[in-house]
Order: C-alpha cells, then sequence, then structure tokens
C-alpha cells in the first residue's frame, strides 16, 4: 500500500517554522538557512512505495549536508535523482559538483556525505531508488554522484516532464503501476546518462571547473578566509587550472568578492533584513573590511550599503 503524507509549514510560527521543518522533513541532514532573517516558508508531499520513495517540495532556499553520523546513524543506502523544476542552487559529493538550474538533475548517494541547497525559492521532485534498482537499470552510483545533468535538450525536457507527472500522480497509483512507471522513469534516465558518459570520461573542461568553483563559493562564501587556495584544494587541481577556468573573467578572486556583494545587496534589499545592520550583513557575507566594502560595493551598484538600505525601507 501507498503511504501518502502532506507535511508544511502552515499554521507554524514565524519563528518555529524553520526548526519545525528541520526537525520533520530534514531530519536526515544538517540544515541551515542562507538568510536566518527572512520568513521560512516550506511544503512537500511524500509518497512512501516499495519500489521507490517521491518527494514534490516547494521550499525557501536552504542548505542541507549530510555527513558521517547520519550514515552511521540509519544505514539508508538508496541513490537520490533529483528534478529541479524552479530556481537554482548548487550540488556536491565527492568530487563532483555545479550549480544547479532549472530542468536540470543531479544525483546523490546516501551511503556517502553530500552537501545541496538552494540560493532561492524552488521547487524540485526527488526519487529515492534502492541501490540495486538503480544498478540494474542505469548503472554504477558513484561516478554519477555528485554530477548534474543539464536540462534544455529534447531528451532531458521529455524526462523532466515524464518525472513531474510522476511526481503528480503517484498517490493514486497502485505499486504494480509504480513499478510501471519507476522502469520507464530509469530507462529515459539511462538514456541521459549514456549520452554524456563520452563527455564524462574526458578531462574537466574549463567551464565544468568553473562550475564547481562557482558552487563551492556560493556555498562557502560566508567564510573570510575563502579564497583560491581552499577551491584549488577541494576540486583537487592546480593554480593554473583554477585560473584558466576564469580567464574571461576577472579572475577568482574578483568572482569571490562579486558573489559576496551580490549576496549583500539582496540582503540589504530585503525587508526581512531591516533590523540587520549593515556591519552584521557585511560579515555575514565573508567580509571584514567597511571601507573596502563600501568601495567595491558603490563601485559595483553605483549606491552605497547604505543607500540600497534606505531606499528599501521607504
Amino acid at each position: 500500500m501507498i503511504h501518502t503524507e502532506l507535511q508544511s509549514t502552515q499554521g507554524v510560527a514565524d519563528r518555529q517554522a524553520f526548526d519545525y521543518w528541520r526537525s520533520t522533513a530534514l531530519a536526515r541532514v544538517d540544515a541551515s538557512l542562507p538568510d536566518p532573517t527572512l520568513t521560512f516558508r516550506a511544503e512537500r508531499s511524500l509518497s512512501v512505495t516499495r519500489h521507490a520513495t517521491v518527494i514534490h517540495t516547494r521550499s525557501d532556499p536552504v542548505g542541507i549536508e549530510r555527513r558521517a553520523h547520519h550514515i552511521r546513524g540509519d544505514g539508508v543506502d538508496d541513490v537520490s535523482i533529483s528534478l529541479l523544476i524552479g530556481g537554482r542552487g548548487y550540488h556536491e559529493q565527492g568530487s563532483h559538483g555545479a550549480r544547479v538550474e532549472a530542468g536540470d538533475i543531479s544525483f546523490g548517494a546516501l551511503n556517502s556525505p553530500f552537501a545541496s541547497g538552494a540560493s532561492e525559492r524552488y521547487e524540485e521532485v526527488r526519487l529515492f531508488v534502492p541501490r540495486a534498482t538503480f544498478l540494474a537499470q542505469v548503472g554504477q552510483v558513484e561516478p554519477l554522484a555528485g554530477r548534474v545533468l543539464q536540462g534544455g535538450s529534447v531528451p532531458s525536457t521529455l524526462f523532466s516532464s515524464y518525472v513531474h507527472g510522476f511526481a503528480r500522480a503517484v498517490p493514486y497509483m497502485s505499486e504494480a503501476d509504480v513499478a510501471i512507471a519507476l522502469e520507464g522513469t530509469l530507462h529515459l534516465l539511462r538514456g541521459l546518462v549514456d549520452a554524456q558518459d563520452q563527455k564524462s570520461a574526458m578531462p574537466a573542461s574549463e567551464a565544468t571547473l568553473r562550475s564547481l568553483a562557482v558552487s563551492h563559493i556560493e556555498r562557502r562564501m560566508h567564510d573570510p578566509a575563502l579564497g583560491p587556495a581552499e577551491i584549488c584544494k577541494t576540486l583537487g587541481i592546480s593554480r593554473s587550472r583554477l585560473y584558466a577556468a576564469f580567464r574571461n573573467e576577472a579572475g577568482v578572486a574578483a568572482a569571490i568578492r562579486n558573489a559576496r556583494l551580490e549576496r549583500a545587496h539582496r540582503r540589504l534589499s530585503s525587508s526581512g533584513s531591516a533590523t540587520d545592520t549593515v556591519a552584521t550583513i557585511m560579515f555575514a557575507c565573508g567580509l571584514t573590511d567597511a571601507p573596502s566594502f563600501s568601495r567595491s560595493f558603490r563601485r559595483r551598484f553605483g549606491m552605497t550599503p547604505r543607500d540600497v538600505r534606505a531606499t528599501h525601507r521607504r
């Protein structure tokens, strides 16, 4: 029998909404908010079958990390297949990772640590299938863990449409129907994986390395110590390869600085951060020198941080 459950923060007080979601929907991971000052709202449909678990989520941005103690605690060895329907975020596992855009498909192995998250409100469908099922119908898990298949092609659009429909229909299916629909889903997925195998066998391109670096910056920009050396160590590449990936821009350090400034601008423009001081927001974005922050901010946006704050308070 299929068990379907609807979970939502509706009716939960604003100050308690994220704690509620973290202790229920996100109990198997560590969860954090990119901007704790904003109101958090989320909802999801959870359908548990003998063949797979299907979760359809709409949520404000959140970051999650599955760590070694979670793996030891629940012993789950499923494979996660995620289709991002709306929003954007990042996904990392092992030596793979990238920024994730709407239409992209990402993979995770629940028996190994991983990190993922969203930088804006998002919608996704996530399938959890047993490792044996994934191995039989798609292939080995580890080469795919942390990888992101980009959307936009005709095959990926077909897959996305199929998975979205599957998620909506699964509460009304029989177990036999679910088995058939899941087989069709994994057959389409195998085609997408096979189409990209030749590319993945080649050394990572500059575009791929840049995507990995941007994903890491998105997740770690709050740390003032973040710099090219840490990114090189995390990605296992030389400094020259990292710099080559940003050859068409002002450089890696500039990419980090601009990402921090963009996040600071979003927070200064947000009503949810209205009670935070400019200094608090600056430090939360990994910036520690107030005069330098103000100069860089003004060069990028044509206004000082205080001007932006004043404009959005009107």
